[in-house]
């Protein structure tokens, strides 16, 4: 699922592709061409999406390899990867498409937005160089240095929070602590709309690059992500980029540099000028001024706004406002777009001698053929295969044993191939004593994270990751098991 990870101010994450110079591991020189991250993020956040798969954060040959996980507990990520090859039995297990899932998710959580790990990508038909892109930057020296025991701690919170059972891709905002650091982790003054499909994880073609000049407000690629509203459901909105709302009468918004355009969809994902969620789009208002759109607010209350250039080929910018400001609100911070606070992931992936189960590929000649199969990737674990890992859930689940049972457990509903062992609620209420020593974090104050969280064991874990959803089904989007997402109005004892 997607995550929100949420970036830290302009200049100390600013989001740039950088790629290799020769054929050493990651590197810090720009390059035009540089192929793109196996896993693909909105620009604008700590917001990571979620659609890492349970089953391959928990069977994949790099992290469910003992060796493989020393190696990556003890060792610098450039000396392990590199577009020339690496490490020769690392190379080996990336023939597993899991484990090259899980390593984008790592360099994800781990290194930052200016940072990029190169690697060879032994498999067919076409191996070569390929690349994974950082972004939360909880554990940048990782790439240069072996890592801190609180830096593993730190990025295996940070990946359990981002896989759920089906793949989705959720968005998320996760919150946590680097003491003496908030900005690592701080909230998000603008959020904007997901670029990706939840259902498919796959990149929205309207916010792919034009192969040609294209123009108009109804094609589908060249567009940017601006912002999330909210509004009172049924009312009738306004969004405007320098549009008038009544002809003639003062401008919404404004554009500048090259004639705009604009989208707004339903929800707090971009969409397609054919799709469901879309609520309108415009060119122009009032004899060619700026664009504007008119729209019934959705029943879920959100809405998100999309800008483009009417030609391709050109560049402008777009300030967008809403109105009228009593049923509308816009743009929305990461606060008020994540509300729903699900609960925190703690614990380390990186303990080669705290695995159920082991998986591995292996060479297998056939004559002058060398083939390699995945070992080990279907076996069926009663309970956690990271025998370290722990979450707690937020006490608002009307049933969070449940809940959190079917977003860790890759077979939901059997307890089965788990990446982590459900401690119980992290604050104390009546499903039980909390887990969590403080329930909001003093770095960012209001943020709400979980901080200081023991395992069943009395264990006490320092680096937690505190999750938010936007939608509380989104994780579980089953409709055999919605009644799992059900929430309760916290009382009293449980604040």
């Amino acid at each position: 699922m997607g995550v929100t990870v949420r970036r830290a101010p302009s200049g100390v994450v600013s989001l740039l592709l950088l790629a290799l110079a020769g054929c050493g591991g990651g590197s810090s020189v720009p390059v035009a061409d540089a192929p793109t991250s196996d896993v693909g993020e909105s620009r604008a956040e700590i917001r990571i999406a979620n659609s890492l798969s349970t089953d391959a954060l928990v069977l994949n040959a790099l992290s469910t390899n003992a060796l493989a996980n020393r190696m990556l507990a003890t060792q610098k990520l450039q000396d392990l990867f590199s577009a020339s090859g690496g490490d020769a039995y690392i190379r080996k297990q990336l023939h597993d498409p899991d484990a090259q899932t899980f390593m984008s998710y790592l360099v994800s959580c781990a290194l930052g937005p200016n940072q990029v790990l190169w690697y060879y990508n032994p498999r067919g038909p076409t191996p070569g160089p390929g690349v994974w892109q950082g972004k939360a930057g909880l554990c940048t020296q990782w790439l240069t240095s072996a890592p801190t025991p609180e830096c593993l701690n730190r990025v295996s919170a940070c990946l359990l929070a981002r896989n759920n059972a089906f793949g989705r891709r959720v968005e998320l905002s996760i919150r946590g602590e680097v003491t003496g650091n908030p900005s690592v982790f701080y909230l998000e003054p603008v959020s904007q709309p997901a670029e990706y499909d939840p259902t498919t994880a796959t990149k929205l073609p309207s916010f792919t690059a034009c192969q040609a000049g294209e123009t108009g407000a109804q094609r589908d690629c060249g567009w940017t992500p601006d912002g999330i509203g909210s509004c009172l459901a049924g009312s009738q909105v306004w969004v405007g980029a320098g549009g008038a709302v009544s002809c003639p009468g003062p401008a919404l918004g404004a554009s500048t540099g090259a004639r705009m355009a604009l989208r707004v969809c339903s929800g707090v994902v971009g969409c397609g000028t054919g799709s469901d969620t879309l609520l309108g789009e415009s060119e122009t208002s009032c004899s060619a001024t700026g664009p504007v759109v008119g729209f019934t607010c959705p029943a879920e209350g959100f809405f998100s706004v999309m800008t483009a250039p009417y030609d391709s080929n050109e560049s402008g910018s777009a300030s967008v406002a809403a109105d009228p400001a009593e049923v509308a609100a816009y743009p929305l911070s990461e606060a008020e777009v994540f509300g729903v606070r699900e609960g925190a992931f703690y614990g380390n992936i990186f303990d080669s001698k705290a695995l159920a189960t082991q998986v591995y590929v292996e060479e297998v000649r056939q004559g002058d053929i060398t083939r390699y199969r995945v070992v080990g990737d279907d076996a069926v674990v009663d309970g956690a295969i990271y025998l370290r890992m722990y979450s707690c859930y937020d006490p608002q689940w009307s049933n969070g044993a449940a809940y959190s049972s079917h977003r860790v457990c890759a077979l939901p509903g059997t307890g089965a191939n788990c990446a982590s062992k459900v401690a119980g609620p992290c604050w104390g209420s009546t499903q039980g004593a909390g887990r969590c020593e403080i329930n909001d974090g003093p770095e960012v104050p209001g943020d709400g994270d979980y901080e200081r969280c023991r395992d069943p064991f009395g264990g006490l874990w320092k680096e937690p990751v505190t999750t938010f959803l936007h939608d509380a089904c989104g994780p579980v989007k089953d409709e055999r098991v919605r009644k799992l997402c059900s929430r309760t109005i916290r009382t009293s004892k449980e604040r």
